[in-house]
């Protein structure tokens, strides 16, 4: 009488059990990958937005002249369309232009130092009260606005389903970014 070796491999149904499980798994973690995703676009959107003020603050300070960042957006206090950072030797928180807008090598004209576009992933970051259209920094880093006074105010950074985050200027002018309730 012949002998069978044992088999030592996986039959179907063990197989298609195991499929199962991993299936019920991966659609019970997707959801939370989606929240994890738009959180962190989120995060990293409001950091970007923190270090073009740290830019242009650096920037007023190095340069000794003011640099004014000024939005893009259509309506009063909507940055998410994009901004500019530029020198602003007039103080008039206007860029007035020359031939060669990028060119900073010209003492006493305003020069784009970065121009960013606007925000995707339905994303609106809006500025308070002081922060409608402008924000400033002096040759000293002051924070400079349009509704004078301390520099304490806030952007508001939203993504519909998210949490929001807030760069907040305390009254010292130090900026930092903080978690927001929902949008």
């Amino acid at each position: 009488m012949k002998k069978f070796a044992a088999n030592n491999g996986f039959t179907l149904i063990e197989l298609m059990i195991t499929l199962v499980v991993v299936i019920i798994l991966i659609s019970i973690a997707a959801p939370s990958f989606n929240a994890m995703i738009r959180d962190n676009r989120l995060a990293t959107e409001a950091n970007n937005f923190l270090g073009s003020l740290q830019l242009a603050k650096s920037e007023a300070i190095r340069r000794g002249v003011q640099v004014t960042m000024l939005r893009d957006g259509n309506a009063a206090g909507e940055w998410h369309g994009g901004w500019r950072i530029f020198t602003d030797w007039n103080r008039n928180e206007t860029f007035d232009g020359n031939a060669n807008a990028t060119d900073c090598s010209v003492e006493g004209q305003d020069c784009y130092l970065r121009i960013y576009d606007s925000l995707g992933n339905n994303l609106t970051l809006t500025g308070d009260a002081k922060y409608q259209d402008w924000i400033a920094f002096s040759p000293s880093g002051e924070v400079l606005s349009s509704g004078g006074g301390l520099p304490m105010g806030t952007f508001t950074l939203c993504t519909p389903n998210a949490n929001q985050r807030n760069i907040v200027f305390n009254n010292a002018g130090r900026m930092q970014v903080r978690e927001g309730a929902a949008c």
